[in-house]
């Protein structure tokens, strides 16, 4: 039986196809019964399919900005 550090581990050669079939097998099965697995592979395939996704998106008005003093603040309180 594989663990979810397995799983992890071969995550994307498991993706692309690459993994013996013994051990395909087991991810299948470990999946098929690990929630947190399961949405793990699931989030990876989607941040695939966006990043891979030519259209650019649109940041909503004022992100940036908001974003900047966000990461200035939290940059400035740990000092």
């Amino acid at each position: 039986m594989v663990s979810c550090k397995k799983v992890i581990a071969e995550l994307s050669a498991f993706m692309e196809g690459s993994v013996d079939s013994k051990l395909k097998a087991e991810i299948e099965h470990h999946l098929s019964h690990c929630r947190r697995c399961s949405v793990l592979l699931d989030s990876t395939r989607k941040v695939l399919v966006i990043s891979g996704d030519n259209r650019t998106f649109e940041v909503p008005a004022g992100y940036g900005e908001r974003l900047h003093q966000y990461l200035s603040q939290k940059l400035h309180a740990g000092k």
